[in-house]
């Protein structure tokens, strides 16, 4: 049987393991086909590296998807992430109509712990908004959710109703959600998700684990692409998906590594086809 394909829209870090790096591997170990397509190219990714070397790759990006319907090429996911302008966005929307039934999985990369990005101007935000109205699924922070809502988004902290007012407005106003790691007043973390077709909001618990590493909301967004692609349904995918990072991130926290090289995904997938 022909695998499918995750048209995977993404930053490319050659070093540290984020983005495109953690992406890929785990597609592949569900036996799906993983095609890259880097917005920029980055010697590391900007977590405690230093300055870094970078391309912009739009004007490659353009030229790929001519090239990828020339050929006929379709895809069963468009997944992105990382977008650095407009124009970005909008190969994004012209790679959505190269998957006519497909999921289109969206995380929009502005934010984090109620601070924007540096890179990420009042354009861009606008831009996520259109972007996440096309999509089908979408993968916030806390922070990027109260955003995408157009709230005050430096609360880091949230009672379980509070997160399931939002999550379930984000859904009227967007696609399924699930955002990532909510911290809740009882010091638990949660993923907290919205399914629109069963108007369900759902709460996936975490075993916190106080380290933070790049990549590990990449590495989530491509196992959630993976396991929907593989049939689960919302709260399956994320439970499953949930389940995998933390065994990742344990795995890695025991190791003592430095904590931005990112986490040890090289000998923990193995899991994924469980």
């Amino acid at each position: 049987m022909t695998p499918k394909k995750a048209l995977c829209i993404h930053s490319f870090s050659t070093m540290g393991r984020s983005s495109t790096a953690v992406i890929a591997p785990a597609l592949a170990a569900k036996g799906i086909q993983p095609v890259m397509l880097p917005t920029v190219v980055l010697s590391t990714h900007y977590g405690g590296f230093g300055p870094v070397a970078k391309q912009d790759m739009t004007e490659f990006c353009k030229g790929a998807l001519e090239h990828y319907r020339q050929i006929g090429a379709t895809f069963d996911c468009v997944f992105s992430g990382f977008l650095s302008s407009k124009e970005q966005m909008d190969i994004i929307k012209d790679a959505y109509t190269l998957t006519e039934k497909g999921l289109k999985l969206c995380d929009p990369v502005m934010a984090d712990h109620g601070k924007l990005y540096s890179s990420i101007t009042d354009e861009l935000v606008e831009g996520f908004k259109e972007l996440c109205r096309h999509a089908d699924l979408i993968t916030p922070n806390p922070t990027e959710a109260l955003i995408l809502l157009g709230r005050e988004y430096t609360q880091d902290v949230f009672t379980r109703e509070e997160a399931s007012e939002i999550a379930r407005s984000l859904g009227k106003m967007y696609a399924d959600v699930i955002i990532t790691g909510t911290k809740f007043v009882d010091g638990s973390v949660a993923c907290t998700g919205y399914d629109k077709e069963k108007d369900e909001v759902f709460f996936i618990e975490l075993n916190y684990i106080p380290a933070s590493y790049p990549g590990t909301g990449d590495l989530f967004g491509g196992c959630l692409a993976a396991f929907t692609l593989d049939g689960a349904d919302l709260k399956t995918a994320c439970e499953k998906t949930a389940r995998f990072i933390e065994k990742v991130v344990a795995y890695t926290y025991e190791s003592g590594d430095d904590t931005k090289y990112g986490v040890h995904i090289e000998p923990m997938l193995k899991y994924l086809t469980d």
